[in-house]
């Protein structure tokens, strides 16, 4: 009997790795920039100062049809370019008020750190999350495109149940990713010393 897997001249190659997609997310919402016209006119206008920043106006106008009537969403005649500056200034000058827990006490601010966490899912997939980049003012888009190129790695920006956003990517990769960001970014003056690793949700210094 003829050997079928050499019937048509045998293995052509391996197939040429997949290149990982990052999916960026609006902090204040929670959903892709694309998925902002979607929402209810309350959440719009609050992703609105995140996307004058982050996206181009002629973006806006081609991807939404609320960014082209956006002077009809705030019932003025200023227009979309001059409302959009507004709204970008008048939320970088205004302090953030602080968050409430149960019972009036205020929310304390958050740590300088990064959390590394290894995980294994299925029994055998390997994940590696991060935590933590965004307090050192790090775009997790960014940093979550940067990994994925550095691995060879699915990579993405996900949102835990708990609000917290971070990147996950497979493998494990603890001190390659810190040793990574450090270089990366070394104008965030990020150090060993901010870097903890995760495991059974015990914390402990990674260096």
């Amino acid at each position: 009997m003829a050997d079928i897997n050499n019937a048509d001249g045998g293995d052509e190659g391996a197939a040429e790795p997949l290149t990982p997609e990052v999916v960026e997310y609006e902090p204040v919402t929670g959903v892709p920039p694309e998925f902002c016209e979607y929402l209810p006119k309350d959440d719009f206008l609050k992703a609105l100062p995140w996307l004058a920043e982050n996206r181009s106006l002629e973006w806006m106008q081609a991807n939404c049809k609320k960014y082209k009537n956006f002077d009809k969403i705030f019932e003025s005649q200023d227009t979309l370019e001059e409302k959009l500056k507004d709204l970008s200034v008048s939320t970088s000058a205004r302090e953030p008020e602080p968050k409430l827990l149960p019972g009036g006490k205020k929310k304390k601010k958050q740590k300088l750190e990064i959390l590394i966490e290894r995980s294994v899912r299925n029994k055998r997939k390997c994940i590696t999350s991060v935590t933590g980049l965004d307090v050192f003012g790090i775009k997790l888009a960014e940093a979550a495109k940067l990994m994925g190129k550095k691995f060879a790695s699915g990579c993405s920006v996900v949102k835990h149940p708990t609000g917290v956003s971070m990147i996950e990517t497979q493998g494990d990769n603890q001190y390659e990713i810190a040793e990574l960001i450090m270089k990366k970014y070394k104008d965030k003056d990020i150090k060993e010393e901010h870097f903890f690793s995760v495991v059974k949700q015990k914390k402990s210094p990674l260096f």
